[in-house]
């Protein structure tokens, strides 16, 4: 029988080979997939949606190769460094649980459920466990599976976060992972066999363990991990809060859509939010007068307008007021302004900013002397003061919100004592089963793709083609500093991905087959697609999430 040949263009080069041969296979017969390489090919993108290896290749398909050190497959990297922990811990644990609670120190914080404690003695064995899994290059294969399938099989081993999840897909299918040899799946993409994973380390951190695995461009190096114990605490203090409520993953939220109960978790979430500005407020009141400098900082799409205002209400319910000093004002001349590596005007660099004449401001101001502050023309890119001098008096807390907040260089004039450093990050971070989850920093990323559709006419693909440029600021500007902060506000809010998602999803569903994050905007999709959508007319007009949706009652 003649065997049905076909054409894909991979990488450019126009090649034939028979129908429903596995990329895997050809890439093998070339050498290209070899875990033996320095870089070999992980993955790929067939038709602008990233893939597996294993998958057939069935005709006139653009193939583009993505290898072990390219960006795009370190988030496959990571997952199967996962798998790897979930097998291992299965076999050595099957008592206790392990699960991923969250992203932390540059890797992901886990330990066991129930409050069961991991020893360093344990932690060893299990990294141990894992290099010898690595050692024998297990094949790791897609299974797609039919709901009601996936569904009995989470039920007979038990793993009841995993039913949970599956119960409310609104697919018939799914693809889940098999590792050679061991019985549990993995939900997301992975690489070919075990043999391809490089790096990682297992470093204790009582009472479990953080999981480092080699970075972007670098596999085979690890990051050194920098103690963070004040990130650590509100991290963990999220993460119990949740489980007490009853929505620590996906399954669990669904649950509380399917039951009618999302205006309870509105309201709960909410209240969660108002807490923090009744007791920051009450410690700015407690500041000596004259000396209440409050410095706001976060990360993009944090919500730190919406915290500003919100603590600029609650303090004056104790009687204060509260005035807004506008760091954009004390930009340097255009001209002047430093460039990046790109050669643009760098705005984000602490040198753009007029860092002498602010401080002699501030002191000015908490002094009670007036001042003429400057207004920045961000059309002419000069600056020029204001005609009326401005005066505030000791009832009036300084406000100054900025990526620099809490950089030290900025505010060297005032003393410390004078000052109230406050971390702005949504760091509500949520699970899809014990070793799979929803970063953090995706929920920020929904934010700005919805809040940059809303309010300034931009595309989800032009929010996405910015955000790698706006994580290298946070690196390089805001996460240095975080340490620094006297509170930590957790901005996330509990339901708000089922709320985003009604904004998110045409956006992200708009983007182009033929357009370069088409990849990572289907990803993003299939992320929501794991939660049930919540009514947005349940949300009130204070939310910080109205930031980014709209109707809100304070003006932007």
């Amino acid at each position: 029988m003649a065997v049905e040949m076909t054409w894909a263009e991979i990488d450019g080069a126009r090649i034939e080979l028979p129908v429903g041969t596995p990329l895997l296979n050809y890439l093998q017969d070339l050498g290209e997939a070899d875990p033996d390489q320095d870089n070999p090919v992980v993955m790929a993108s067939i038709n602008g949606r990233r893939t597996t290896l294993r998958e057939p290749i069935l005709g006139e398909e653009r193939i583009r190769l993505i290898r072990l050190q390219e960006r795009e497959a370190s988030a496959t990297l990571q997952r199967t460094v996962l798998f790897l922990l979930a097998v291992a811990a299965d076999e050595l644990f099957p008592e206790n649980k392990l699960s991923v609670d969250f992203s932390y120190g540059g890797g992901m914080y886990c330990a066991l459920q129930h409050g069961a404690v991991l020893t360093t003695d344990q932690t060893m064995v299990l990294e141990k466990r894992m290099r010898e899994l690595v050692e024998q290059d297990l094949a790791i294969t897609p299974q797609n599976l039919g709901l009601r399938a996936v569904l009995k099989i989470h039920k007979r081993r038990g793993d009841a976060q995993s039913y949970q999840t599956a119960r409310y897909l609104r697919r018939d299918a799914m693809t889940l992972y098999r590792m050679e040899g061991f019985q549990p799946l993995y939900y997301g993409r992975q690489l070919p066999s075990t043999g391809f994973v490089r790096e990682f380390r297992l470093v204790h951190e009582d009472p479990g363990f953080v999981l480092l695995v080699g970075s972007p461009h670098a596999p085979d190096r690890l990051a050194t991990i920098s103690p963070q114990p004040k990130l650590l605490h509100t991290l963990r203090e999220y993460s119990h809060w949740a489980d007490d409520l009853g929505v620590q993953d996906t399954g669990h939220m669904n649950e509380y859509i399917v039951q009618g109960r999302t205006a309870e978790l509105i309201q709960v979430s909410e209240a969660r939010h108002t807490k923090f500005f009744v007791d920051t407020a009450q410690q700015v009141a407690d500041m000596p007068e004259g000396g209440r400098l409050i410095l706001l900082a976060g990360p993009s799409s944090s919500g730190k307008t919406s915290c500003a205002k919100r603590l600029s209400v609650q303090l004056r319910v104790l009687g204060l007021r509260p005035y807004a000093l506008s760091l954009d004002d004390y930009f340097v001349d255009r001209e002047e302004t430093p460039l990046d590596e790109d050669g643009d005007y760098d705005y984000e660099a602490l040198d753009a900013l007029k860092v002498d004449l602010f401080n002699e401001h501030l002191k000015h101001l908490m002094a009670g002397e007036p001042v003429n502050l400057p207004r920045y023309d961000f059309i002419t890119g000069t600056s020029s003061p204001a005609a009326e001098p401005t005066r505030i008096g000791p009832e009036q807390p300084l406000i100054v919100e900025g990526i620099h907040a809490l950089n030290p260089q900025l505010t060297p004039a005032i003393s410390e004592e004078d000052k109230l450093r406050i971390y702005v990050s949504a760091l509500c971070h949520m699970n899809i089963d014990d070793f799979s989850y929803i970063k953090t920093t995706h929920s920020r990323l929904f934010r700005r793709i919805v809040r940059d559709a809303q309010f300034r006419g931009y595309t989800a693909s032009e929010t996405l083609a910015r955000w790698p440029k706006v994580r290298r600021g946070e690196d390089r500007h805001i996460f240095p500093f975080q340490n620094h902060a006297d509170l930590f506000f957790n901005s996330g809010l509990t339901y708000e991905m089922a709320v985003l998602k009604l904004w998110a999803e045409p956006r992200l569903a708009a983007v182009e087959s033929n357009d370069p994050f088409y990849g990572l905007a289907r990803s993003l999709i299939d992320r929501l697609s794991l939660l049930l959508p919540i009514d947005a007319s349940q949300v009130p007009p204070t939310s910080l999430l109205r930031e980014f949706i709209g109707g809100s009652g304070f003006n932007y």
